[in-house]
């Protein structure tokens, strides 16, 4: 390499010699530290570069069919031995949303409270079974739980039917994993 374009990049020392070759001139320790310093980029960088879905949950969708939702909906999950987690409160004049579901457990119990206009309230209970698989991207990752959906029940109040459409919840929000059949009686 041309000496006077390493003076440029590295300096040079006293008497105008670069600092680089003063240092390849010097003892084993010094040049040993040069390339540690030079190559250590290489040894702490990542090879990975997988992006964890830190945004992306594992939820299902639900989808109301036949009359539109003209009441307001407050869903909870009922949890055995523990109070009950209110997951969406005070929907109005949705069409769609989702829920996420629990890791643990053979099925998970949804409470849909159901209030008009002049205050009457309606409970229906939603009884979704399913099967959890972990699923692993990374070391660098949360853990997941992918789920089957194997079932589901309704009491019927006003939910009247519920129809599984897409059994599997993972990333992909835009399935519509429930078609909820609601009227008002």
């Amino acid at each position: 390499m041309n000496q006077q374009f390493i003076k440029q990049i590295t300096g040079t020392n006293k008497d105008g010699e670069s600092r680089i070759l003063t240092m390849l001139r010097g003892s084993g320790i010094q040049l040993l530290l040069l390339f540690a310093v030079l190559l250590s980029p290489f040894f702490f960088s990542s090879c990975s570069d997988i992006d964890c879905p830190v945004t992306n949950g594992v939820s299902a969708k639900y989808v109301l069919k036949g009359d539109s939702l003209h009441d307001t909906l407050t869903i909870s999950a009922i949890r055995d031995g523990l109070t009950d987690t209110v997951l969406v409160n005070r929907l109005v004049g949705s069409k769609s949303f989702q829920l996420p579901m629990s890791y643990a457990g053979a099925s998970d119990k949804l409470r849909f409270v159901f209030t008009d206009t002049l205050g009457h309230t309606t409970v229906d209970t939603l009884t979704i079974a399913k099967t959890s698989v972990s699923h692993f991207e990374s070391v660098d990752c949360q853990p997941v739980f992918f789920h089957t959906i194997t079932g589901a029940t309704t009491t019927g109040r006003i939910v009247n039917r519920i129809e599984i459409n897409n059994p599997n919840v993972d990333y992909d929000g835009s399935k519509e994993n429930f078609h909820l059949y609601i009227s008002r009686h």
